[in-house]
């Protein structure tokens, strides 16, 4: 065990398995892990739990670890945190000792992001923990020596679950997916993460099969990972994967009977790719979601089309290649995106051009499967 210091910072809204994972992870392999909650990421909002609810929650999982720290100096200053002001304390209260920064290797793609990663790599060794999903590839490793970091690549693997699906979990009344049994049960008392609760009641309202809310659950879980690695606004992505479907079940005739209007458009659509046509307006004109990329990502969620925007990408992949899909190829499909959501996206539309058809094929899957070709 090394007789060193490693800070695992982060929001933990709320700490989930893979963080309690990741903290015994830590535990067995450095004398001193410092859990640092903060209180304004540079990078999200901390819009859950209080201050007081998030460390509550982290002494849970942390529980029985005695080399394990959780110190508030981030929730007790004032202003903004960023690493390098928290490595700047913690070298000086502890002058002499080496340190090193936890993190997972999702993190890597806003690495450049970071504030004064000169003082970073001058203060600690980056200890990154590959998470399922997020690789470690030589781009990723690139990027750290040109930022002047030290680093090492942790000997375990960290687990998935992030805040995101433990959001989505407790929308579907399964918090305990991704959170320790007693966390789940403290954020189930205390009514915590219910951010999209409310979907389950359009899923009744617009007459949603059970077997179709299970692959909307199933698609969102899925979507957000991509979301992520596409640097796309995962609140925004989460809504449209939660709702992509919502206008299944959904005749034109019953639509225009709850007062949405259509154009002509619709008419010439087969009945397979109508529906997302539907749900598209149902959003904009029933539900009220007037960002037209949260509309236009359900729109083109079924055919895709040409130079399609980033959360257009992650809904069009995550609703063709969910773990409930099970088609002989979708292997290969979810390995070709796990290198590249744009290889993914080539891929899976190549899969539809071969297995429809290019001729049967709607038109503007045809035209995103030629522009795609083109743009690599």
């Amino acid at each position: 065990m090394s007789e060193s210091f490693v800070i695992y910072g982060g929001t933990f809204d709320p700490p989930t398995k893979a963080h309690a994972a990741l903290v015994r992870g830590l535990s067995e392999r450095f004398s001193h892990v410092i859990v640092v909650p903060c209180k304004v990421s540079p990078f999200k909002s901390v819009t859950g739990a209080t201050a007081e609810q998030r460390l509550d929650m982290l002494r849970m999982i942390t529980a029985g670890t005695e080399n394990v720290h959780i110190d508030t100096f981030e929730l007790d200053r004032e202003g903004t945190d960023y690493t390098y002001i928290t490595l700047e304390h913690f070298a000086e209260e502890h002058a002499g000792s080496k340190f090193y920064l936890c993190m997972g290797s999702e993190m890597l793609i806003e690495l450049e992001r970071w504030k004064h990663t000169d003082i970073i790599s001058r203060l600690a060794t980056l200890y990154v923990v590959p998470r399922p999903h997020f690789p470690i590839t030589r781009d990723g490793e690139r990027k750290m020596r040109d930022l002047g970091m030290k680093y090492v690549i942790a000997d375990f693997e960290g687990e998935y679950g992030s805040s995101s699906e433990v959001r989505i979990s407790v929308a579907m009344g399964k918090p305990e997916m991704f959170l320790t049994e007693d966390v789940a049960r403290y954020v189930t008392e205390s009514g915590l993460y219910r951010d999209y609760c409310y979907v389950n009641g359009l899923y009744e309202r617009f007459g949603m099969k059970k077997s179709r809310i299970d692959h909307s659950f199933s698609t969102a879980l899925c979507g957000v990972c991509l979301a992520k690695r596409a640097c796309v606004d995962t609140h925004k992505a989460t809504t449209a994967l939660l709702l992509h479907d919502i206008g299944k079940y959904v005749t034109k005739e019953q639509a225009e009977e709850m007062g949405v209007k259509f154009d002509g458009r619709i008419d010439g659509m087969p009945l397979p790719i109508r529906h997302a046509e539907i749900g598209a307006e149902i959003l904009r004109q029933l539900l009220g979601i007037t960002d037209e990329d949260i509309v236009e990502a359900v729109r083109w969620h079924t055919t895709g089309k040409p130079d399609m925007t980033p959360l257009e990408k992650v809904v069009y992949l995550a609703d063709y290649i969910e773990p409930l899909r099970s088609f002989p190829t979708v292997e290969v499909l979810r390995k070709a995106t796990e290198k590249s959501i744009d290889g993914g996206l080539r891929a899976a539309l190549a899969n539809s051009v071969e297995h429809v058809g290019a001729d049967e094929l709607y038109p503007a899957t045809a035209e995103a499967y030629e522009y795609y070709k083109e743009h690599k």
